[in-house]
């Protein structure tokens, strides 16, 4: 079921969402998958999944470090950053398109691989630790 707002969805609009949810499917059971926004887990919101018998299911808090894509963007970022600011600061001329694929063209296999491999060791680390 979509809805669409003109602006930011707060907590009585996710209620009122829950409750056209629940009487669309009626009896039926739902478990509705989810991000971490916060009117998703607002206090006013809780008390209705049980109202609605709706389970809530919420995503895995999102880790940058252990995602290995996020250090090679950053680095992408870096690079496409500090030419943007040195053309900026010396008046020269700045291809957008062409520095965003020098950037990326500046990316090796080895880089991602160490990415991967420190992404994969605080992996371990976090799991030994529990």
């Amino acid at each position: 079921m979509l809805t669409i707002h003109d602006q930011a969805v707060n907590a009585d609009n996710f209620v009122i969402y829950l409750k056209e949810l629940r009487k669309k499917h009626r009896k039926r059971p739902i478990a509705l998958f989810m991000d971490r926004l916060n009117v998703h887990k607002a206090n006013s919101v809780k008390p209705w999944y049980e109202k609605l018998k709706i389970t809530p299911i919420f995503n895995a808090r999102y880790s940058p470090e252990t995602n290995p894509i996020e250090a090679v963007f950053s680095k992408v970022k870096a690079i496409f950053s500090r030419k943007r600011v040195n053309c900026l600061v010396n008046k020269i001329d700045f291809d957008m398109d062409s520095e965003i694929q020098a950037a990326f063209s500046s990316i090796t296999i080895e880089h991602c691989a160490a990415c991967v491999r420190k992404s994969l060791h605080l992996l371990e680390r976090a799991t030994e630790k529990k």
